[in-house]
C-alpha cells in the first residue's frame, strides 16, 4: 500500500484527533512528503464544501447524516439532527449533481448501508468483551484501508457496547465518514505518483500502447491517463480519458474501465471509438461488447452490441443503444473503419473521399468486408487490399467519368 494510504483515516479526521494523535500525525507530516501533500488535497476537498455550503455543511458527519436521511433512514437521527440535515439538504443535492466524486462517495455509503449496522454491532459487541476486532470495511472502487479502532478520535468511541441500534449507528458515523469522505480525496485528486498522461496537441494523432498490450489511437486535443506497470487497480485496467480516441483492448481476466468526465465504459475485449465534447461522451462499438454507464448513475447502464452507437444525455444517463453505420460514425478517427461493412456501402464512401468514380460488378455489392485504412493512404492501395479480401480484381475505366478521368471497377474472380 503507497505511504500516504496508511494515514488516510487520520489525516480525514485530523481536525477530531486527540492531542496524542494529533502529534503522531504532525511527526508523520514531517518525515513523509507524500502524506503531507494528501492533507493539503484533503483540506483543498474539504475548503470546496465549505465555498459551497458553509463550514458546517462541510463537516464530514453532516455528509453522512444526508446520505442516511436521503436512503429511508431518517429514523436513526436524532430531531436536532434531522432539523440540521432538512435545512442543508438541498445544498446537498446541488452538490452531488455537481460532482461525480462526491456522488460516487454517496453511493458507497448507500451501497454499504444494508450491512451497515451488523458490522458495527459485531464490532462493538466484540470489543465489549475485551477482544481485539477486525476493522469493518467499507467498500470502495478504491483501494483504502479500513479506519482501525485505535485511530478514531477517543469521544467518537464509547466505553461499552451500546444498547440499541441507534447507538451502534451514531457510534459508526464518524468511523464512515472518514473512510468515505477520504475516498473523495481520491476521486477529485489521483495521487498515484507511477500514472502516465499523454496529451496530443492540435492536428497530433499518436498511437498509445498501454503496459497489458491494449492501444489507443489517440487523436488530437486529447488527453489519455493510466497507471504504468501493470495498469491493474482493484482488479480492474483503469485508464481517464478526454478527447477522441480510437481503443483496441485485449481480452484479459481483469476488467478495462475507461472514465471520461460524464461516463465510464467497462470492457474485457473489444474495439470501439469514443469521445467527448460538451454534450457528453458517445461511444460506437465496432466489435467486442461494452457497458455504458454514467459517473453519478452507475447503476444505470445499457450494453451495446456491434455496430451500435449510445451517448450520455443530459440526465447523466446513456441513451438506448442504437444501430449506425460504423464507417460514417468513426470517419473522424481518420480512418476507414469496417466491420462486415458490404461494398455498396463501402464504394461511395471511397469515391466521395478520393474524388474518383468506383463500380463493382452486382455480385460483388453484398459482399463484406472487415478492416481498416488510413484515409490519408492512396486509393489504389486501398483498392488492393478490398479487391483480394473478396476476390476481385481492380480494373481501371475511364468510361466511368463524364470528364474522361481514370475510374475503377472491381471485377469478381469467383
Amino acid at each position: 500500500m503507497p505511504a500516504p494510504f496508511e494515514h488516510i483515516d487520520a489525516i480525514a479526521l485530523y481536525r477530531d484527533l486527540t492531542p496524542e494523535r494529533a502529534m503522531e500525525l504532525q511527526d508523520i507530516l514531517a518525515s513523509d512528503p507524500a502524506a503531507a501533500a494528501l492533507l493539503r488535497k484533503w483540506c483543498a476537498v474539504r475548503a470546496s464544501l465549505v465555498r459551497e455550503m458553509g463550514e458546517a455543511s462541510a463537516d464530514p458527519e453532516q455528509f453522512v447524516l444526508f446520505v442516511l436521511h436521503e436512503s429511508g433512514r431518517a429514523a436513526a437521527l436524532t430531531d436536532s439532527e434531522r432539523m440540521r440535515v432538512e435545512e442543508i439538504a438541498p445544498a446537498f443535492r446541488q452538490i452531488l449533481a455537481d460532482s461525480s466524486g462526491l456522488a460516487a462517495v454517496a453511493s458507497v455509503i448507500r451501497n454499504d448501508m444494508q450491512d451497515f449496522e451488523a458490522h458495527w454491532a459485531a464490532w462493538f459487541t466484540e470489543a465489549s468483551v475485551g477482544e481485539a476486532p477486525a476493522s469493518p470495511r467499507v467498500s470502495s472502487s478504491r483501494s483504502i484501508r479500513p479506519v482501525r479502532r485505535d485511530r478514531i478520535p477517543s469521544r467518537r468511541v464509547p466505553a461499552q457496547a451500546p444498547s440499541s441500534k441507534r447507538r451502534v449507528l451514531q457510534a459508526g458515523i464518524g468511523v464512515a465518514a472518514a473512510a468515505v469522505l477520504a475516498t473523495l480525496v481520491f476521486f477529485l485528486f489521483p495521487v498515484d505518483p507511477d500514472t502516465v498522461t499523454v496529451r496530443t496537441a492540435v492536428a497530433e494523432v499518436r498511437t498509445v500502447a498501454l503496459p497489458d498490450g491494449s492501444s489507443v489511437r489517440l487523436l488530437d486535443d486529447s488527453r489519455l491517463t493510466y497507471a504504468s506497470g501493470a495498469m491493474v487497480e482493484g482488479g480492474q485496467r483503469r485508464v481517464e480519458f478526454e478527447g477522441r480516441a480510437l481503443f483496441d483492448i485485449i481480452p484479459g481476466t481483469d476488467r478495462f474501465l475507461l472514465v471520461t468526465p460524464d461516463a465510464q465504459v467497462t470492457v474485457l475485449g473489444t474495439s470501439f471509438g469514443a469521445r467527448t465534447a460538451g454534450d457528453g461522451t458517445e461511444v460506437v462499438l465496432v466489435e467486442g461488447s461494452l457497458r455504458l454507464s454514467g459517473r453519478r448513475a452507475p447503476d444505470k447502464a445499457v450494453l451495446l452490441a456491434p455496430g451500435q452507437m449510445s451517448r450520455m444525455t443530459s440526465a447523466g444517463v446513456p441513451s438506448d443503444p442504437v444501430f449506425v453505420r460504423i464507417h460514417e460514425h468513426l470517419a473522424w478517427t481518420g480512418l476507414f473503419v469496417f466491420h462486415a461493412t458490404p461494398v455498396r456501402d463501402i464504394l461511395p464512401l471511397l469515391s466521395g473521399h478520393y474524388g474518383v468514380d468506383i463500380s463493382a460488378d452486382e455480385a460483388l455489392l453484398d459482399e463484406r468486408v472487415t478492416g481498416r485504412f488510413a484515409q490519408e493512404e492512396s486509393l489504389a492501395g486501398t483498392l488492393d487490399i478490398v479487391a483480394m479480401a473478396i476476390g476481385a480484381a481492380v480494373e481501371t475505366d475511364k468510361t466511368e467519368s463524364e470528364d474522361g478521368s481514370e475510374g475503377y471497377h472491381l471485377t469478381s474472380l469467383r
